[in-house]
């Protein structure tokens, strides 16, 4: 899998215990001595045992440190992850121009993150999945709820029979008609929400695909999905919340979109010209 080590640890980072964390804040710290230190000589420098570094490093997926090293190696610090840890917090003496300009790294950085992260062989599997399902549920709510929506409109648009559930009444009642064939995915920045994970955990129990598209890889609806997407958010505390990682799921939703509609490209080209015919009349001349 390509991916950061520094990326994985800035996005586990709060989950950590203190120990495992004082690793990690010297690996962030200084990302290109690791690779030249021993495993001991990291132990000592971040007032933790080995046993500790080796916990941190199999925690973040890898096999242990000497694996952690030389991801190091291939992608090194002074490169797309060079940011990491500079997060660059709103203040309420911010000109309109700082603002937009901190608002818009941050969704460059989750962006760039997510993409380096991604679970290539995951994102493959699931692409046949979805275009393959027999009906795909989008579920979410709150922040998450507009982009349940959004992807049902977009799947839809392409021909796939999907469709969005938004109030966790409704999302009782969908995943009660779900079964084999069925996909549902979930979406949830935290990955914690009461509604969308138990609504994940029912589908998977009356047989339907799960999907979970998150910003941390171990929360609590990865448990239920048996396919995870994850989203790597700046997690900068704006008024309002996720913002950056709102950029980066709805990103991960139009690039599945995409992919899906290509792996039957004739009969989506055929849908999609049809759309566009019947919108024609919708539009201004």
């Amino acid at each position: 899998m390509r991916y950061s080590s520094l990326v994985r640890l800035k996005n586990q980072y709060d989950s950590l215990p203190d120990g495992e964390k004082r690793v990690a804040d010297y690996i962030l710290g200084h990302p290109a001595d690791i690779p030249l230190l021993s495993v001991g000589r990291l132990a000592q420098a971040s007032h933790c045992a080995a046993s500790c570094i080796v916990r941190l490093c199999q925690r973040i997926g890898f096999t242990g440190y000497a694996e952690l090293k030389r991801n190091l190696l291939t992608y090194p610090a002074d490169e797309s992850v060079q940011q990491i840890g500079v997060v660059p917090h709103v203040t309420p003496t911010d000109d309109v121009e700082t603002i937009f300009n901190k608002v818009f790294r941050s969704g460059q950085d989750a962006l760039r993150d997510t993409l380096s992260a991604l679970d290539w062989p995951n994102a493959r599997k699931l692409t046949e999945v979805l275009a393959g399902a027999k009906r795909i549920f989008f579920f979410g709510v709150g922040t998450s709820a507009t982009l349940a929506q959004d992807a049902y409109y977009r799947f839809m648009r392409i021909g796939l029979p999907a469709s969005a559930a938004v109030d966790d009444h409704i999302m009782l009642m969908e995943v009660s008609q779900m079964g084999v064939g069925d996909v549902a995915v979930g979406i949830s920045h935290c990955g914690a929400t009461v509604d969308t994970v138990e609504t994940l955990r029912l589908a998977k129990e009356k047989g339907a695909v799960t999907v979970a598209i998150t910003s941390f890889a171990d929360s609590p609806i990865n448990r239920y999905a048996d396919y995870s997407l994850v989203a790597f958010s700046d997690e900068i505390r704006y008024p309002i919340e996720a913002v950056s990682a709102r950029m980066a799921h709805i990103a991960i939703l139009d690039a599945l979109c995409v992919a899906v509609s290509l792996q039957s490209y004739p009969e989506t080209a055929t849908h999609v010209a049809e759309m566009h015919r019947l919108f024609s009349t919708k539009r201004c001349k």
